[in-house]
């Protein structure tokens, strides 16, 4: 077990998280090392990214190159997954296209510890003047650690598709397949019509394609995601803290609510700050009364609220 010496605690016995700067001081080779760890552990990518990913197979013979991993979505869709511990570089960004065209893609997701701009921008480029079955990701790796204790895995959404929404739109009559009975089919015109809202806001916030349950991710980052969910004529909205590191969940939760009036007085939201000791994660929450029958529903009170979150 890590450790975190006291004199790196502050007065709230909180550590500090900090960067450790090269991932090759954890992984010390890109295919026989590095590509097998995220393999077995798609389930971290996935959640940065806010969709589901299932392994097919890795080290895909394409053409002359190898593709790292090829991978399904949660709608059993191609994606191709290229990783690299050095720099970004021409020679991976061909190879990307050449994945992507060789499994007729419908993801292309392009992980590195740093992208340079040019790089970056190519990616959005691409998103730019594609249609919505085809997204390209730009996804940063990095480790970081509090104190001595054990390092964790984080990864930076820097580039992605630009237009998400239309995702939604053209799966329409799939995704109205998916959600097969009249309740969930509410649910899920009630997520889309609060991250469409969201998302004309706050462009960087995604809106995931409608699926089954009673619950929805977005908007995923390093330490974690936020959630929808509806239960017991309730609307949650909430900060899922988890970075798979219970010791550092439990220390970014500790630091937020030392200053919860504060942030209560800041957002103009009663919330529910829930440490989930019997869990790894935890969860900053606020909850509104919900109709799935009301197409207006008014979650958040006020005449003219709408679906704002």
């Amino acid at each position: 077990m890590g450790r975190v010496d006291m004199d790196e605690l502050d007065s709230k016995n909180l550590g500090r998280l900090r960067p450790i700067a090269d991932a090759r001081s954890v992984w010390t080779s890109e295919s026989g090392d590095f590509t097998p760890w995220l393999a077995e552990n798609i389930d971290v990518l996935a959640d940065a990214l806010g969709m589901s990913l299932i392994v097919v197979d890795t080290e895909v013979r394409i053409g002359d190159f190898r593709l790292d991993i090829h991978a399904k979505d949660g709608n059993d869709r191609s994606v191709v997954i290229e990783n690299q511990l050095e720099r970004t570089d021409h020679g991976h960004l061909g190879q990307c296209l050449v994945y992507a065209s060789g499994l007729d893609a419908s993801t292309v997701i392009w992980v590195a510890p740093n992208f340079r701009e040019e790089f970056r921008s190519a990616l959005d480029w691409l998103n730019e003047r594609t249609d919505s079955e085809l997204g390209f990701f730009g996804v940063e790796v990095g480790i970081v650690q509090i104190g001595h204790g054990p390092p964790a895995p984080v990864f930076d959404i820097v580039s992605r598709p630009n237009d998400w929404q239309k995702t939604v739109k053209t799966a329409g009559s799939a995704a109205e397949a998916r959600v097969s009975t009249p309740v969930n089919a509410a649910r899920q015109a009630l997520f889309t019509d609060i991250l469409t809202d969201a998302n004309t806001r706050q462009p960087a916030i995604s809106v995931p394609t409608p699926g089954k349950g009673n619950w929805i991710s977005f908007a995923s980052g390093p330490f974690g995601n936020w959630d929808l969910t509806v239960s017991d004529g309730r609307l949650r909205v909430d900060a899922y803290i988890d970075t798979y590191n219970r010791d550092v969940n439990n220390a970014l939760f500790d630091e937020f609510a030392a200053d919860a009036a504060s942030w209560q007085t800041k957002l103009g939201l009663e919330l529910s700050w829930e440490r989930l000791d019997d869990k790894r994660a935890s969860r900053i929450a606020t909850y509104r009364p919900v109709d799935l029958d009301d197409r207006d529903y008014q979650i958040f009170g006020g005449s003219d609220s709408g679906t704002s979150i």
